[in-house]
């Protein structure tokens, strides 16, 4: 006998915890209170605190919760306590209204401003025009003279006292001369200067109108050239052009003459043969006295043949009854 060791089995249940207030008041949101075996379940998904989805949506209360109904009339009478207090604040906020007339009287409007004011159908209109001065010349404006101030001193100068004008004078004149040669000189140089450049300019001008009459003289002379080229090469072409279709017609003549040289026979031939030529008393003979004659003749062979044999059937039963009387 084989000996076996230690074995223990049992059903696996969850883990005992603590009581706390919070699982104390697990009937409040559903909670089951026992696995069955006297301990309390831990499975958060039967807890009703814990909240699944999304966050922004609103929480539903769900049927277990003994709460809702109280959290409805709760809602119900706060929502009336708000209409209330809207309906009051509105009363309020009103103006007080006109209270009604006494019998056989009747409310009308006035004014009650301090000023009345005719009321009628249409504004009264009144002219008013004013008349202005004519302007006045304006006097002529007074010019600012400043008062004179410190005291008024003059002097004498004799001649010869300040410079001598002889000697002073020399310096600018020999400036103003030799200055007025030298621009004569410079004005010379450059008259000179541009007489060349006219002549030369001349010159080029007529080297270059002389070389502008060569070239167009052989541009012309081009120009007739490839006129005369393609006048010849134009003639040449029709020429060529013209022997062609004098050729072609050399060609078709001889062609046609060819053709038609049998044709007038062959057209006779053809016409006769289809009956639109014919000699009328051949026609007459073919056509009107052979099939006559023809028809005669065959009449009168028939009635020969027919003669024949009816001799000859005459003479076979006269054989026969000869016979057979001898």
């Amino acid at each position: 006998m084989q000996s076996t060791g230690y074995e223990f089995a049992a059903a696996p249940r969850s883990v005992a915890t603590k009581r706390s207030k919070a699982q104390r008041d697990n009937a409040t949101y559903g909670f089951p209170r026992s696995n069955g075996n006297g301990e309390r379940a831990q499975n958060i998904m039967f807890d009703k605190r814990v909240h699944r989805g999304s966050a922004y949506v609103t929480r539903e209360e769900t049927p277990e919760s003994p709460d809702r109904e109280l959290r409805k009339v709760g809602k119900g009478s706060a929502r009336a306590n708000r209409y209330q207090q809207q309906q009051l604040q509105h009363q309020q906020q009103q103006r007080p209204s006109t209270p009604p007339p006494v019998g056989g009287r009747f409310h009308m409007d006035v004014q009650t401003d301090n000023y009345l004011e005719e009321l009628a159908d249409r504004n009264p209109e009144v002219d008013a025009d004013t008349q202005t001065d004519a302007l006045l010349d304006l006097h002529v404006p007074i010019s600012f003279v400043p008062a004179a101030s410190g005291v008024d001193v003059a002097t004498q100068i004799e001649g010869g006292d300040l410079f001598d004008f002889d000697l002073e004078v020399e310096p600018i004149l020999e400036v103003l001369v030799g200055k007025t040669l030298e621009l004569g000189l410079l004005e010379l140089l450059e008259e000179n200067e541009l007489r060349e450049i006219r002549q030369r300019q001349e010159l080029f001008e007529q080297s270059r109108n002389a070389e502008l009459a060569e070239v167009q003289r052989l541009e012309a002379e081009a120009k007739r050239r490839f006129a005369e080229k393609q006048r010849r090469l134009d003639e040449e072409t029709a020429r060529l052009a013209a022997q062609a279709e004098v050729e072609e017609k050399v060609a078709a003549r001889a062609c046609a003459k060819q053709y038609l040289a049998n044709l007038h026979t062959q057209a006779f031939d053809t016409l006769v043969e289809s009956g639109h030529f014919f000699d009328p008393l051949a026609k007459g003979v073919k056509h009107e006295f052979l099939p006559e004659v023809l028809e005669s003749a065959a009449a009168r062979a028939q009635q020969l043949d027919s003669s024949r044999r009816l001799l000859d059937a005459i003479l076979v039963d006269a054989l026969r009854s000869r016979a057979a009387s001898g």
